[in-house]
């Protein structure tokens, strides 16, 4: 059994800056625009996690050395508990972050909760957001507003098999009409397999085909959302 890469995807990961509970107006715990005191950072904690600690201890010692009177703490949080933290930050000023790493999925949920600062008006002025990626950009965003800074893009890949497509006489699919086809050729050729599938609770690996073929999940009237996933395009056939 051999496998070859086909195509590739982006998760994206974010910072949020000034994380605080409704009640503290979405300021920072040391005042807004203060420049001195400790400031604390969340950041997930990796499967192995020693080479991202070397790399934020070099960044925390430049960020100390060029901002005195600044001490950076860092916290590693497990990915599966982030939800409580967070939740429990939002709502205790005490125990907000001040700089914390989310996942672009999480986005609209913490934004809901009033618990990150709208950056839009800051990013006008911050000379490096010209390097930033429009469309990575736009993962932070929530009605036209920015809440978060790209802090790291994943790549996603979709793999096939090689013996399997060798045997019945396949190419490699470039456009999704061919993808399809090719799927449906696997299967009747072979019905013991799938000819495409993605992981049972993984929902985010199938939402791309959504999505690129011209569906969505929800539509939005006025303040309520409709499902739209049992809709043409997104996956009812026509």
């Amino acid at each position: 059994m051999r496998f070859r890469h086909l195509l590739t995807a982006t998760a994206v990961g974010l910072l949020a800056i000034g994380c605080a509970p409704p009640q503290a107006a979405n300021s920072t715990k040391t005042g807004a625009g203060e420049t001195t005191g400790e400031l604390t950072v969340w950041l997930f904690q990796e499967a192995a996690n020693a080479p991202k600690e070397a790399v934020v201890a070099e960044a925390v010692t430049e960020f100390e050395a060029a901002h005195d009177g600044v001490t950076v703490n860092v916290e590693y949080l497990p990915v599966d508990g982030r939800a409580t933290r967070f939740n429990g930050a939002f709502n205790d000023k005490a125990s907000a972050p001040d700089v914390a790493e989310f996942g672009n999925t999480d986005l609209a949920g913490y934004v809901a909760s009033n618990g990150f600062t709208d950056l839009t008006a800051d990013l006008e002025k911050w000379p490096e957001t010209k390097d930033l990626v429009p469309e990575v950009l736009d993962t932070a965003k929530v009605d036209g507003k920015t809440y978060g800074i790209p802090w790291f893009t994943g790549t996603r890949a979709l793999y096939y098999r090689t013996d399997v497509f060798t045997e019945l006489g396949l190419t490699p699919p470039k456009t999704l009409t061919e993808l399809t086809e090719t799927a449906r050729a696997v299967r009747a050729a072979k019905p013991d397999l799938y000819g495409i599938a993605v992981g049972g609770k993984y929902t985010y690996a199938l939402l791309p085909y959504v999505w690129a073929n011209g569906g969505d999940i929800a539509k939005r009237d006025g303040d309520k959302w409709t499902a739209a996933i049992d809709t043409s395009p997104a996956g009812r056939p026509p």
